[in-house]
């Protein structure tokens, strides 16, 4: 007999299992009740949807008539012209994508990180092939009124412990159920949800070995018992989240943060200084569940991170009439036309086809022995037809004559006519938006058409504007509790640049230490709707080119921006050689590395150093020239008076001689005073790079008799 103490474990053990089992139990119940009440409340949606399917892939005519029809060799044909009103649609949303939009809420959250966000959410819709995700969605709601893209989250590789987040496609849009409740266009306010599939047995024991299900022999009573879960060969796996509340008291801070007052510290004392609680109330808090079940038991479990239902709903067009929801996509209200259109066709060829065929009218008795020939007249050309002589009241009957009547062909191709505006008018596109030649003859005429058949079908667009903003709102909620740890993630840009940023650390960006925490501020998220950037960036490039050919300076300063948006080979290297060619100043050159603050401190130091020396340098060659320039001026002084005094001895002496010694000293003050530069003003600010001697140009030598300055007056030698 074991212990006592070991008895008492193994009963709770027991307990805590068969409570887990009744739990189990219970979220399996509620799970199976609201399929059943999704399926019941959109069976009548989901019918219509699927025939409107079936409809543009071609089943047109109803089945009594085709059959009837086909019985009589009668021709049932079908001109789809469906498809090219559901693409005229779909591809105008694809040319102008939606795009996700982050912005700052609070005084906690700043536009930097609003922008990491954002380029976030760009690489998860780049890695996850989003658009695929968005156009089938936006496909299903214009063909059958619905459709859905899912958000999940996944490890990055199966040796990784970080998770991403991801967008999904669903392919199959009857393979998702909503709250029959909610009411938002997106979904938003949906409690709970499922995303299933059916999947055969041998998949399922090879995925799920370990449950009570794959160990089970005999599935036909699982699927009696649980008819739309299971089959003989299939059983349905469906991921199931719902919404839960739990009751929590929340406090102020003085500081205005609120947290929840259980996470507070026990002890006023060791409350952070100056903080205290200035209000508190009570509130429900939601909270997402996740179970992956299959009808009779729960697989895998755990707590969804983010607020909302992560499955996501496009819808057509919506109308709530006696308080039932009508969804309706483009096809519902052009059946009719489409119809007519078939039904017409194939009447006008079967009128043409068998108008040769009319039949051949003659008296009883004038096939007989004929009649093979006269049964194929109609269809081959004989030599000769014979009859039997046949006499009325005594008188040679007729010849067989045929019954030639003119079919409407006429009315019938006007009919068919009518039955193709029937559809343009139905679907609201028109000849000019479908490339049809029509009465526009202007482009802005065709322009406009094309737009009021853009505006028409808007609301399928809008609509898909509305479920990728709900999308964008579930990852910005999702990213602070997914990319919780320090790790480097990759963010593009509306152009595609990619960049490498640390994230819930810090690094140095440009100069600055840096860090992006998700957990701080709040964000919303806004839907931009308008052409993309490859088809903005060649509307800019024709923009620029009407620009140049009317002001062709703008080359001049903005030609490397106008080639480095053209889409051709070598368009990059030429737009970087124009670059190099601008005026300096007019690009900024975002290569060279910004200078750190410490460098730049020294810098302004050393500066105001180089200022305080120029300074001084400037006030001791002010005083070196005045100085200079004084000396000079006594020179000149003295050389005027030798002059003087030697041109009046010149005057007084009579002798050749005299005048000749007179004239040679007169021309050796005038060579000195050459070197004094007494041709100048007396300016130093003209003698730029010269001493107050070094005046002397090339063209002005001494000559070989004259004098060194400094050199006495009468050392000069005579020349003759």
């Amino acid at each position: 007999m074991p212990p006592k103490h070991q008895a008492t474990e193994i009963d709770s053990e027991n307990d805590d299992s068969r409570a887990i089992a009744r739990q189990d139990e219970e979220i399996l119940e509620i799970a199976r009740k609201r399929f059943d009440l999704a399926a019941e409340a959109e069976a009548e949606i989901r019918k219509e949807a699927l025939d409107d399917l079936k409809f543009s892939a071609g089943e047109q005519w109803p089945e009594d008539v085709k059959r009837a029809r086909e019985q009589d060799r009668r021709p049932c044909i079908t001109i789809n012209r469906l498809p090219q009103f559901i693409r005229q649609i779909t591809n105008d949303q694809r040319q102008n994508r939606p795009s996700i939009k982050v912005s700052p809420v609070d005084d906690k959250a700043d536009l930097e990180t609003a922008k990491i966000y954002q380029g976030l959410i760009r690489h998860i819709e780049y890695a996850s092939n989003a658009d695929t995700a968005y156009d089938t969605a936006f496909d299903s709601a214009v063909r059958a009124s619905f459709g859905f893209f899912r958000v999940v989250t996944d490890y990055c590789d199966p040796f990784s412990f970080e998770q991403e987040i991801r967008i999904l496609r669903v392919p199959d849009r009857f393979s998702c159920y909503l709250d029959p409740s909610y009411r938002e266009p997106d979904g938003s306010d949906a409690n709970w949800g499922f995303a299933f599939e059916d999947i055969s047995i041998d998949e399922y024991k090879a995925h799920y070995p370990k449950s009570k299900l794959a160990s089970m022999s005999d599935w036909a009573s699982l699927g009696q018992s649980q008819p739309d879960w299971a089959t003989s060969s299939t059983v349905r796996v469906a991921e199931y989240f719902y919404r839960e509340y739990r009751e929590a008291t929340i406090c102020q801070l003085s500081d205005g943060s609120t947290i929840e007052k259980d996470k507070l510290p026990k002890a006023p004392s060791m409350m952070p200084m100056g903080l205290e609680i200035v209000a508190e109330r009570v509130t429900q808090i939601p909270t997402i569940k996740w179970c992956k079940i299959n009808g009779v038991e729960i697989l895998e479990r755990t707590d969804w991170p983010g607020k909302w239902i992560p499955i996501i709903p496009v819808l057509g067009e919506e109308l709530i009439v006696d308080g039932k929801r009508i969804l309706s996509g483009v096809i519902r209200h052009a059946k009719d036309p489409q119809r007519m259109y078939n039904y017409w066709k194939s009447s006008e060829t079967e009128t043409i086809a068998l108008a040769p065929r009319a039949p051949f009218i003659g008296y009883a008795g004038q096939f007989e022995g004929f009649e093979a020939q006269w049964k194929t007249a109609n269809v081959r050309n004989h030599a000769y037809l014979e009859v039997n002589p046949k006499t009325i009241n005594g008188e040679a009957a007729p010849l067989p004559q045929r019954n030639v009547f003119e079919p409407p062909v006429q009315a019938i191709t006007q009919a068919s006519m009518f039955a193709a505006e029937d559809l343009k008018a139905t679907t609201g596109i028109y000849d000019a938006a479908l490339g049809a030649k029509s009465n526009e003859q202007s482009g802005i005429a065709i322009q406009r058409r094309n737009i009021q058949a853009q505006t028409s079908n808007f609301h399928f667009i809008d609509n898909l504007s509305k479920s990728i903003r709900h999308c964008g709102r579930i990852i910005v909620d999702l990213i602070p509790h997914i990319y919780d740890t320090p790790r480097a993630a990759r963010i593009l840009g509306e152009d595609g640049t990619e960049e490498i940023v640390r994230l819930n650390e810090q690094f140095l960006k440009n100069g600055k230490l840096t860090k992006y925490n998700f957990g701080v501020g709040k964000y919303d998220v806004t839907v931009d709707t308008g052409p993309s950037f490859e088809t903005r960036r060649q509307e800019a490039v024709a923009s620029m080119a009407d620009l140049t050919r009317s002001y062709p300076q703008i080359m001049q300063v903005a030609g490397d921006l106008m080639v480095k948006n053209m889409d051709w080979p070598g368009a990059s290297e030429i737009a970087e050689r124009l670059k190099k060619t601008l005026p300096p100043g007019v690009a900024d050159d975002k290569s060279q590395k910004p200078v750190p603050p410490e460098i730049q401190q020294q810098m302004t130091q050393m500066n105001q150093m180089i200022e305080q020396l120029t300074a001084s340098l400037n006030e001791a060659n002010g005083k070196i020239q005045n100085k200079t320039l004084e000396l000079e001026s006594r020179e000149r002084i003295e050389n005027a008076r030798l002059q003087i005094q030697a041109e009046i001895e010149l005057a007084k002496m009579g002798s050749v001689e005299a005048i000749a010694l007179l004239k040679q000293e007169i021309a050796e003050i005038k060579t000195r005073e050459k070197l004094l530069r007494n041709h100048l003003p007396i300016n130093f600010e003209n003698e730029i790079g010269a001493g107050p001697f070094e005046a002397v140009t090339p063209n002005e030598q001494q000559p070989t008799g004259g004098f060194s300055p400094g050199q006495p007056m009468g050392s000069m030698n005579h020349v003759d």
